[in-house]
């Protein structure tokens, strides 16, 4: 496993340090998710389930590189290849959570899209982490 260190500080056996530094990746990500969703519906116009799926592969790629660097160790249970392929899959299972949350929200219940947007990602957040944690890194 490679050292994680921050500030001089090395915590690469701290979890509670990697799952305050996930809450900010993820925090992050999840503003990024949300500018690019209110930029491509309500800036562009695009509709909705489509904005979600484009500002959710963004956000990911996002969440992917910064993870990395903070609080998850690239490698260190698969080969590359495989482990991008685990966070691809993991990623496309909450892409069709956020999709199916979204047609429920907006589609069904009539609210309004960044409502809905910011209800869907509150439970993809929790997806994301257990999932990333216990099978890729």
């Amino acid at each position: 496993m490679s050292k994680k260190t921050l500030f001089g500080v090395d915590y690469t056996d701290k979890e509670w340090i990697k799952i305050i530094l996930y809450l900010f990746v993820g925090g992050t990500a999840a503003l990024v998710e949300w500018a690019f969703f209110y930029g491509f519906n309500q800036g562009i116009g695009m509709e909705y389930m489509l904005a979600t799926a484009a500002a959710f592969c963004l956000a990911t790629l996002y969440h992917y590189f910064l993870g990395n660097i903070l609080v998850f160790t690239s490698g260190a249970r698969y080969e590359k290849g495989k482990e991008l392929s685990l966070v691809f899959a993991v990623s496309i299972m909450g892409l069709a959570f956020n999709l199916i949350l979204m047609y429920i929200f907006v589609g069904m219940m009539l609210l309004q899209p960044m409502f809905a947007k910011l209800l869907a990602s509150l439970f993809v957040v929790f997806w994301n982490y257990i999932a990333r944690k216990e099978w890729i890194f």
